[in-house]
């Protein structure tokens, strides 16, 4: 019994190994397949809008469909990346922030480039527009977004992937130093277990 009681406190402290189908982000499972269903959702409805927009056509329809495909490809990945950074780690905003001003910046020259709504020189707000430094601080804010995605995980213990889960390589911390393998979702259907046969001497009893 003493033993028993022994065995049950070591399992009931802190495991060094974690069960491979724990949720390793911040956020649950279900709150993410939601914000990632909103996202999708608020995606195809903006483009939606923005077909409709140009089959109608007018004077300002050009403008109205640029501005509104921008809105759909921008705000809704640029908040993925700020609610997928919270999900890592509790500083992950900055990640997404970073990497959300990136993505939103190098969008205004992609779609500038197909609507030609703006010229180098040209005021926005209180910035001016200048295509190539445009493009420089749009691929900086992904590159350094992108890599305090990495030390976000790193630090937090989340399995950060270079190369998508099927076949990629795993770069978080947990694996290389070995306090277990990566995270992988739970699957879908468990094997069923037979029930034992009782002996016969049970069935006498």
């Amino acid at each position: 019994m003493v033993e028993d009681e022994g065995m049950s406190k070591q399992q009931s402290g802190p495991q060094k190994h974690r069960d491979p189908t724990t949720n390793p982000y911040r956020m649950s499972r279900r709150r993410i397949t939601t914000w990632t269903g909103a996202l999708i959702a608020s995606v195809v409805l903006l483009v939606v809008v923005a077909v409709v927009l140009g089959a109608i056509g007018g004077d300002s329809a050009e403008s109205w469909v640029a501005i509104v495909l921008f809105v759909a490809f921008g705000v809704p990945v640029a908040a993925a990346a700020v609610l997928g950074g919270l999900a890592i780690a509790s500083w992950g905003w900055v990640a997404g922030t970073v990497f959300g001003v990136g993505w939103l910046t190098l969008l205004v020259v992609v779609v500038n480039n197909g609507f030609h709504l703006l010229f180098d020189g040209q005021a926005v707000g209180p910035v001016i527009y200048d295509e190539a430094i445009w493009q420089v601080v749009g691929v900086a804010g992904l590159v350094v977004g992108g890599v305090l995605f990495f030390v976000a995980g790193w630090g937090s213990g989340v399995p950060m992937w270079i190369g998508g889960p099927a076949g990629g390589v795993d770069v978080s911390r947990r694996k290389r130093s070995g306090e277990g393998d990566a995270v992988v979702p739970p699957s879908k259907r468990k094997p069923r277990t037979k029930p034992k046969r009782r002996s016969k001497q049970q069935r006498r009893r």
